[in-house]
């Protein structure tokens, strides 16, 4: 670490005021205090000064959406390969549902940070650290089927109109993962719209959809195979109790049978 420090100290006259990259300041920034804490710290207000700022705050909300990820990743696989009519293990339905987010991901990110970047640049401020939850939360609420494209699209609206208009990260009256989510909603409702769009149902070579099934529900088949099995039971007891009386008589009409000849 103390490699990169080095070298931030170096390149920092640069894009202080007066430097060549003056203008540049705010994305060098960004990119300091994510290597490292801020050498600076809130000078008024109602702040705690301490090293902690608001990216370091956010990242706390990334992890806590971590596992909802986690989980929409390994859903995806599994309605996937339910809909073809295979069984997956736990790790393809991951697997599969990852690489089909990932991409998602990387473009709401890539896209969103862009224009932060550019607004901060323009404005001559910092860069706001709210987007790294906003550009996890977009693609998680927005359909599996969604093209790529639309996801960027829908980011540039919810950055600008959704954010930036009114000032920046706690400024905004408008929640910008929502914005995007209603901007395609409107803009293309037949991409966001029924129940297919949130199954992946683009099959590989040699696979098939599931043309349709009908069947009880799960609680429905226990009770069903529970009542299957109490007169199952109850057969066999019957069966078996009929076979002890029968024996029984038999034993009965051998002992009548011989009685004359014991007694001769």
């Amino acid at each position: 670490m103390k490699l990169f420090k080095n070298i931030f100290d170096k390149i920092d006259p640069h894009f202080q005021q007066g430097g060549r990259f003056e203008k540049m300041y705010p994305a060098y920034d960004a990119f300091k205090t994510m290597a490292f804490v801020p050498d600076h710290t809130s000078t008024s207000g109602a702040h705690i000064r301490d090293s902690i700022d608001l990216k370091r705050t956010m990242i706390t909300v990334v992890i806590a959406l971590l596992p909802a990820l986690f989980f929409g990743m390994w859903n995806i696989g599994n309605l996937h390969f339910n809909a073809i009519g295979e069984t997956s293990t736990l790790w393809e339905s991951f697997s599969f549902g990852a690489i089909k987010m990932l991409p998602m991901i990387l473009v709401s990110y890539g896209v969103g940070l862009g224009v932060e970047f550019a607004f901060a640049i323009s404005r001559g401020h910092q860069v706001n650290e709210g987007y790294l939850v906003t550009g996890l939360l977009i693609p998680m609420i927005m359909p599996i089927t969604t093209p790529l494209w639309m996801i960027a699209v829908s980011v540039i609206f919810a950055v600008i109109i959704g954010k930036e208009v009114f000032g920046g990260t706690g400024m905004n009256i408008l929640n910008p993962a929502l914005t995007a989510r209603a901007f395609l909603f409107f803009a293309y409702p037949s991409s966001m719209s029924g129940d297919s769009v949130w199954i992946n149902t683009i099959t590989e070579k040699g696979q098939k959809l599931v043309d349709g099934f009908s069947g009880a529900t799960p609680l429905a088949d226990y009770y069903s195979l529970s009542v299957e099995k109490a007169k199952l039971a109850k057969a066999i007891v019957e069966d078996k109790s009929t076979n002890i009386i029968e024996g029984i008589d038999k034993k009965i009409v051998e002992i009548q049978d011989r009685l004359p000849e014991l007694s001769d």
